[in-house]
């Protein structure tokens, strides 16, 4: 009985002794010098850190199962050397929790920190000093340092983070930015899990850090990283410099529109075809402004290309790339407005009329670029050719593509073209010189033109200006050239308009099944306005010499010749003699495109036309002229009567009127009595059903 009441006064006892402790804890929390505790807490990170820390309130503290406070309006500030306006760190809620046995061992392991709708402001300077960076053991040996601390939980709500790089340029700004990062030491690696807006975009990453301590101390760490977005999805595994920013590794890159892209990072395109899907992986060095990618494979919509690229973010605000590549095949017209009757037929269609769509080159002005080209098929339009070198220049919002080196319908040559878009209005130059190629698949797949038929070299440098292909086409200027071998002329056989007036009056001599073989055709040709004028037309072929002049309207796809042809009685034909003597009929072939009709020419309609569009002859290839002005190279010099007035070419006044001179002496001399038979036939013709048996 004795021991119950012992055992029962021991067991009111330690309920008192119980009650007096939770009383004791109570009041502790309830008396606890918070103010206090927060400033010592201060002290120890201003000493730390080497920063001015800033508390605000109201202060909340806690003791379990962590030991911890939370504060509002707290800041960082920057060390010092760096502006004093925005601290380094800023916070509208800071929570701060250590745990609660490893501190009683003089370790911080930190389970909980916390910044909400904080800023912070990452500021880097030219002698490699960066604002992020603090105190470590090798720094500051005889003070707590970062060193001892343990990072559990991080996280960051609704904040923003902006870089400050040491050109002094814009500032990158992340807004919005949610993240979490686990960190159990400087040394083992660190999780980061982060979500934010850049220009109006939202990205998700995901990122492993190998050795956080390199980050602080302005060394190199293994750094991988995933990135998904509208405009990018982006793999990275490699290294990280943090002293100059410096990242090298495996990279892969790829969207759905890289004119998206290109706007989201500032170099907008505007509007127009292709530049859409794209990937790119490869081996990446990137320093300051410029980032070299080595063994790459990249894909733009169906180009697949590999080699090497050097990119470059200039001050300018465009992309600057150079390198080389090299791809099977690359479409051309998947950059090009759509020929006029669609992007179906892929080429020119005689029977309809060039574009009037809006031809947009805005988009050469969002970069610039060096790249050599190896190309094994290259499409334009309907035109096909291979086995191409091409060096791409762009700069100053114009184009300059030399090909080096081209096959094209089985002959070999070189060419080159401009697509300036520096202007308001587009100006778009071309030069080629072909040699040995087969006229008949070239003339069909450039202008739908298949009625010339051999083998032989062309030669054109030609300027348009325009807003639209229609446009270009009308105001072409420059000149061109032909000589044809060994071929045939399809649907007229002049042999038999030369020989018979019955014959080009019954339609015997034109049609589907009649052609015309030649030795040799060859011709001249200056462009005006779209107009491309001949005074020097030739034909030879053992039994026929043809002469001929006229006009090819580019703009409006026709044609206005007229035409001697003359029977002869020779069996010379390459590199004869195409004035050697013989009875021939003038007639006209005139027409559009695709329908050409021919008939006698009975008077020279085209003569005041041609004189003035051989006025307008120019010196030197315009093309030329026009890749001197936009490249930055100075033309040759010139005397003042070849001076060109700006954006025109002005014909040298001494030789303006030399082609002209034997079209004029030619009206002086009396008219072929044979085109007096024609006349006088075909006015029969309209009097009575029965033809007239022409008289020589």
């Amino acid at each position: 009985m004795k021991l119950k009441l012992n055992l029962k006064t021991i067991g009111m006892g330690l309920g008192v002794f119980a009650a007096v402790i939770v009383l004791l804890a109570i009041s502790f929390v309830a008396f606890f010098p918070k103010e206090l505790a927060a400033r010592e807490a201060e002290r120890r990170i201003e000493e730390a850190t080497n920063r001015d820390l800033t508390l605000g309130g109201p202060i909340e503290v806690t003791f379990w199962p962590a030991l911890g406070f939370s504060v509002e309006q707290a800041s960082l500030s920057n060390p010092e050397g760096f502006p004093s306006e925005h601290p380094f760190i800023a916070a509208d809620r800071i929570v701060f929790a250590v745990k609660v046995t490893p501190l009683l061992r003089g370790a911080i392991e930190v389970k909980e920190l916390i910044f909400e709708g904080a800023e912070v402001r990452m500021i880097a300077h030219r002698d490699g000093a960066a604002n992020w960076t603090f105190p470590t053991e090798e720094t500051a040996e005889d003070q707590f340092t970062l060193d001892d601390l343990r990072l559990d939980d991080v996280r960051f709500t609704d904040g923003l983070i902006s870089f400050q790089g040491a050109d002094g340029g814009a500032p990158l700004v992340l807004e919005g930015v949610d993240a979490a990062l686990s960190l159990d030491s400087l040394d083992t690696p660190a999780q980061l899990q982060a979500a934010f807006t850049y220009r109006g975009e939202r990205l998700d990453v995901e990122s492993t850090l190998g050795v956080p301590r390199a980050v602080l101390e302005n060394g190199q760490t293994p750094l991988s990283a995933n990135v998904r977005s509208g405009p990018l999805n982006a793999s990275f595994e490699g290294t990280f410099n943090a002293a100059n920013g410096a990242l090298a590794g495996r990279v892969d890159a790829r969207g759905q529109s890289l004119r998206r892209l290109l706007a989201w990072m500032g170099s907008p395109m505007g509007d127009g075809g292709g530049f859409g899907r794209f990937n790119l992986a490869g081996q990446m060095a990137r320093e300051g402004e410029t980032t070299a990618l080595t063994g790459a494979a990249i894909q733009l919509d169906d180009i697949q290309a590999q080699g090497n690229l050097s990119l470059v973010n200039q001050e300018n605000g465009r992309l600057r790339i150079a390198g080389g590549l090299t791809t099977d095949r690359v479409n051309l017209n998947t950059y090009l407005p759509a020929p006029a009757q669609g992007a179906e037929a892929g080429g020119v269609e005689v029977g309809s009329s060039w574009s009037q769509a809006p031809l947009d080159l805005s988009g050469l002005r969002a970069l610039d670029a060096n790249l050599d080209l190896t190309v094994g098929a290259l499409q334009f339009q309907r035109m096909s050719f291979s086995n191409v070198a091409l060096n791409m220049r762009i700069a100053n919002g114009a184009l300059d593509a030399r090909l080096t080196r081209i096959s094209l319908y089985d002959g070999a040559g070189a060419a080159r073209m401009i697509a300036d878009g520096s202007g308001a209005t587009p100006r778009i130059a071309v030069e080629l010189n072909a040699e040995n190629i087969q006229a008949e698949p070239l003339l069909r797949d450039a202008i739908g033109f298949d009625k010339i038929a051999g083998r032989g070299r062309l030669s054109a440098s030609l300027v348009g200006t325009g807003a639209s292909q229609a446009a270009i086409m009308r105001s072409l200027r420059g000149n061109a050239a032909f000589t044809f071998n060994d071929g045939q002329w399809k649907g007229v056989n002049l042999a038999q308009v030369a020989r018979t007036v019955q014959a080009a009056l019954s339609g015997q001599a034109v049609g589907g099944g009649a052609s015309t073989d030649f030795a040799e055709l060859a011709a001249n040709f200056t462009v005006a306005d779209g107009v491309a004028a001949t005074d020097n037309l030739r034909l030879l072929n053992p039994y026929i010499r043809l002469e001929g002049r006229g006009l090819v309207n580019i703009g409006a796809q026709s044609i206005d010749m007229r035409l001697a042809p003359r029977a002869v009685q020779t069996i010379e034909g390459q590199g004869g003699q195409s004035d050697v003597a013989g009875i021939g009929v003038p007639f006209r072939i005139s027409g559009p495109w695709s329908n050409v009709s021919f008939r006698p020419a009975l008077e020279d309609v085209v003569q005041d036309q041609l004189r003035n569009v051989l006025r307008q002859q120019e010196s030197g290839s315009p093309l030329s002229r026009l890749g001197d002005a936009l490249f930055g190279r100075q033309p040759a010099e010139q005397t003042p009567a070849q001076a060109p007035a700006e954006g025109e070419a002005q014909a040298p006044a001494a030789e303006s009127e030399t082609p002209a001179q034997p079209a004029q002496q030619q009206q002086q001399q009396p008219r072929n009595p044979l085109e007096n038979i024609f006349r006088r036939a075909i006015e029969s013709q309209r009097e009575q059903p029965k033809e007239e048996t022409p008289t020589p």
